[in-house]
């Protein structure tokens, strides 16, 4: 019996693909991560196991004249500038089912790519792509509604593996990067087999019932 629930558990974890999907809430400030997230990046201290920074990252303390710290925000932030060489940074990450950040002054030339197994891209959003952001997309620092924290979620068959920054412009901020990780496929497995061997139970109890009375 346990075999058979593996075996579903298996048959769950290869489901095709579907796409990554974003959603965004007004910041200033940051609402702050999901419910089953976790901080992992915070510039105030040293980041999570698993996670490291490749490219161009510049860490800040308020407004400077390379960037300008996202609105409601007095704690050290990430960003990532035209200026730079490259000019993007990239998180890798171990993989994930979901990742959130908080995106500061969002403007039209901010690019961010969502990675996946392989580094194939998921999904690739800028500032004025529609539901990132509240036209008009100008940067400005102090419109709630123009820093926002970010949700993306991994589609069905997928994982995240990182998140790029680019910025073809003064800059790109972001700040408190949450993630929720995604089960090991032996985890699936025992949990499944769980829930089965709890049914198990409860049928043999319902039965040894009946015979009873």
């Amino acid at each position: 019996m346990i075999k058979s629930f593996v075996a579903v558990a298996v048959a769950v974890l290869a489901v095709p693909a579907a796409a990554a999907s974003f959603i965004t809430a007004p910041g200033a400030p940051d609402p702050g991560a999901g419910a089953l997230e976790t901080l992992v990046v915070t510039f105030d201290a040293p980041d999570a196991a698993g996670y490291s920074w490749s490219g161009s990252l510049g860490i800040a303390t308020g407004s400077t004249a390379a960037a300008a710290a996202p609105a409601g925000n007095a704690t050290a932030y990430g960003f990532v500038s035209s200026a730079s060489n490259p000019n993007w940074a990239q998180l890798d990450t171990p993989n994930l089912k979901s990742i959130s950040f908080y995106w500061g002054s969002i403007d039209g030339y901010n690019q961010l790519e969502v990675l996946g197994a392989g580094g194939t891209v998921l999904l690739s959003l800028f500032g004025n792509t529609p539901g990132v952001g509240v036209p008009p997309i100008v940067g400005d620092q102090g419109n709630q509604a123009n820093n926002r924290r970010i949700f993306i979620t991994a589609g069905a068959g997928e994982v995240i593996t990182g998140l790029r920054f680019t910025s073809t412009g003064v800059a790109f901020e972001f700040d408190d990067i949450a993630a929720s990780a995604v089960p090991e496929p032996a985890t699936w497995a025992m949990l499944i087999a769980g829930f089965g061997l709890v049914g198990y139970a409860a049928r043999r109890r319902r039965s040894a019932g009946v015979l009873l009375g």
